[in-house]
């Protein structure tokens, strides 16, 4: 009697232990689905607020370089940085940075140039082949 006791005491223990396991995993996998469609309802939003920003960024870009020059961005002479308009001086896209170089050619033999507003110097000497760097302060 006491045996057949034990024997259906240890079928159920066994039986809530298996029905255990697969709870806590049920459990475990929707919290896992849970913080998973918290983190992407925060991702839509950085995407959002990311966006808004690069837009943001474009129309003052397009504001900045609206100012009755025809840019020419392809090709410049050979004293200016790249990607820069020689003949109004502005970069095709705002440098990182304080400073919003407005870039003027300078005199002399070697081909450079330099910011009006903050005196860095740009020489294409230096950025090809010298290992100092071409955007001197």
């Amino acid at each position: 009697m006491i045996k057949t006791y034990f024997f259906y005491g240890v079928i159920g223990l066994v039986g809530f232990s298996i029905i255990g396991f697969f709870l806590f995993h049920l459990g475990k996998g929707l919290l896992g689905m849970f913080s998973d469609w918290r983190l992407h309802r925060e991702l839509d939003t950085l995407e959002a607020e990311g966006e808004s920003r690069r837009q943001a960024k474009a129309e003052s870009n397009s504001k900045r370089l609206d100012n009755g020059c025809e840019h020419d961005f392809e090709g410049g002479l050979g004293g200016f940085p790249p990607e820069v308009c020689p003949k109004c001086g502005i970069a095709k896209e705002k440098p990182t940075g304080p400073c919003d170089h407005i870039w003027r050619a300078g005199e002399g033999a070697i081909p450079h140039s330099s910011c009006e507003k903050c005196g860095r110097k740009y020489s294409a000497a230096n950025e090809h082949g010298s290992h100092s760097s071409a955007l001197s302060p």
